[in-house]
């Protein structure tokens, strides 16, 4: 079963999805529904370094049981109509799939503490220039390793 979330469901609680594509596979185990299969997402997310806007695409693997009905499980089951839903478990495997620390690149450089120039665009003109007289000594200690 293909699946495809329109733009009104795309909003998971605090999370704002692009888009969601995937295969599901729908068994029926014991009074209850088995779906599991691999979805790709995207959302909006900020890096930690630069605070650039970016798109972080995601693959999910979902595998989660449904109740036949809401007075066995309240979050997971199926509804009067047949319909599931998928927001909560989808919701979860989304923050699971999260890195801890979002970058918009593994070599991201960061701001700079002083300008707030992005270290990715290139160096600010006074990088580099002052250095804290209390980390002399060790600046002194890393040039005499080279």
């Amino acid at each position: 079963m293909g699946l495809e979330i329109d733009e009104v469901d795309q909003t998971l609680g605090d999370l704002k999805l692009d888009f969601v594509r995937g295969h599901l596979r729908l068994t029926r185990a014991n009074r209850r529904i088995l779906v599991k299969g691999n979805l790709h997402t995207a959302i909006d997310a900020e890096c930690v370094r630069c605070l650039t806007p970016f798109r972080l695409a995601l693959n999910l693997q979902l595998e989660e049981m449904f109740a036949l009905s809401s007075s066995v499980d309240p979050v997971y089951f199926v509804n009067d109509d047949g319909w599931l839903n998928l927001q909560q478990p989808l919701r979860e495997q989304v923050l699971l799939a999260m890195p801890i620390q979002l970058l918009c690149r593994p070599d991201c450089k960061g701001l700079c503490p002083e300008c707030g120039q992005n270290w990715n665009d290139g160096p600010c003109e006074h990088q580099g220039q002052e250095i804290d007289p209390h980390l002399a000594a060790l600046k002194s200690l890393l040039l005499q390793r080279r």
